[in-house]
């Protein structure tokens, strides 16, 4: 049975859809600056989450300035001094963050909890349960808000079933945080084009000993990486994602999930105490993951982290950007809004962050595209994994690109480049 709720003609200043890591930073930072808020959420938190589960240097930095680092920490996540790469040729290599800026591990079901309380703590209403079927933006012309339309699920009942309550929302902004498959941006006409690289993922929380604890590993192979990471400071749980090609292996896995996700971890080096850890949650999945973007901003819209356009990221930068684009974001939407130059906030108003976000991620996507062309095929791999293994400060900074602690321009030095060019396999 649905329910229809009353709203007034402007419910909040601004509407965000999706409270995972960009929405809940993007509302924090709005709700200090004074910008009425909603939080609309299809799930209920805690909730588990298909990823990596790896916060990186950058977005621990940028935790820190968030002001939820120490809240964060008190749920006790693995620290990660970096990453150690295998292949299936026998190429080994490992990098380290800098000692004073570690990386973070730790279930996504914890840290989006944590994030949604600390939202909530500054103010903002977050709904769950709520799932959003359709924005209407402004006509041309006309001084109309943005409406959101939204059926909110009984606390008791399933997705599908039970008493709903159907609501418009009205704003002067959406803001799309509801991830890779974005609602918002389909419905903006945003999405420029259906994904080429066709990758999916299994995601489990494992339970064992063995492997070091202090560092993540991704062990790659012809069709697709293992990924292996501690997620508790004190318990011996673990996050293993599984990344493979679709094209190669995508009806084996599935044909089964939870046996392919067995078989593969298998095949990877990891030493573990018992044989083979437990697998006790999951397989989580999801993909594909390369899922471009016209723009980030249109009347009465913005989109921020992976809505904003996503490919492939590794070992944390997903994360980085879901925190950086709701930096970026936030003084952009709170000048916009408060310019009162008509209901609906326009684009051009929006596009000192649209321009932001593309110098921000500019460079680290291209870079991961050049990872990308090299990991497809096998002499490359082995090569490349083989002259960083003996690269030395070139390794760490590599990791430390890709772990956004240093900006991707620093590998392009001349004297970077010196200990890669010396290298023996």
């Amino acid at each position: 049975m649905i329910q229809r709720a009353t709203c007034s003609p402007l419910d909040a200043e601004v509407v965000i859809v999706g409270a995972g890591p960009a929405g809940s930073a993007l509302a924090i930072l709005l709700a200090r600056r004074d910008i009425s808020t909603v939080v609309l959420d299809r799930s209920t938190f805690p909730r588990p989450k298909p990823c990596g589960e790896c916060i990186n240097p950058g977005a621990v930095a940028a935790l820190e300035r968030l002001g939820v680092l120490e809240a964060v920490l008190q749920r006790q996540p693995s620290w990660i001094s970096g990453w150690a790469l295998a292949t299936e040729g026998g190429a080994t290599a490992r990098g380290c963050f800098d000692p004073g800026a570690p990386g973070l591990a730790m279930p996504r079901s914890v840290l989006d909890a944590e994030l949604v309380t600390q939202a909530r703590g500054h103010g903002v209403r977050v709904l769950e349960r709520t799932k959003v079927t359709g924005v209407s933006l402004p006509r041309p012309g006309t001084n109309d808000p943005v409406s959101v339309e939204a059926v909110t699920r009984g606390e008791e009942e399933e997705e599908g079933e039970g008493e709903r309550t159907r609501a418009v929302w009205n704003a002067r902004l959406v803001v799309g945080a509801d991830g890779l498959r974005s609602v918002v941006a389909r419905r903006l006409g945003l999405v420029r084009r259906r994904p080429r690289i066709r990758k999916i993922s299994l995601t489990c929380r494992l339970h064992g000993t063995g492997p070091a604890r202090d560092v993540g590993t991704l062990y790659l192979t012809r069709w697709g990486t293992i990924g292996l990471a501690p997620v508790h400071a004190g318990e011996p749980l673990w996050n293993g994602t599984v990344v493979v090609y679709a094209d190669r292996v995508g009806r084996a896995v599935s044909a089964n999930p939870t046996r392919w996700f067995r078989d593969a971890f298998r095949q990877a080096p990891f030493r573990w105490d018992d044989g083979q850890p437990q697998i006790v949650e999951g397989p989580w999945t999801s993909g594909p993951f390369d899922r471009p973007t016209t723009g980030a901003v249109a009347d009465g819209a913005v989109l921020i982290g992976d809505a904003a356009g996503y490919f492939d990221p590794l070992t944390g930068q997903g994360m980085f950007r879901a925190f950086r684009s709701a930096e970026l974001a936030a003084p952009v939407i709170a000048r916009a809004v408060r310019s009162g130059r008509a209901a609906a906030v326009a684009a051009t108003d929006l596009r000192d962050y649209e321009r932001a976000l593309h110098r921000a991620v500019r460079p680290t996507r291209r870079l991961q595209q050049a990872i990308e062309i090299m990991l497809t095929r096998p002499a490359t791999r082995e090569f490349g994994i083989g002259r960083l293994a003996s690269a030395g400060s070139f390794t760490n900074l590599f990791v430390q690109a890709i772990g956004d602690a240093v900006p991707v321009g620093a590998l392009a030095r001349p004297s970077a480049w010196l200990p890669l060019l010396w290298s023996r396999r």
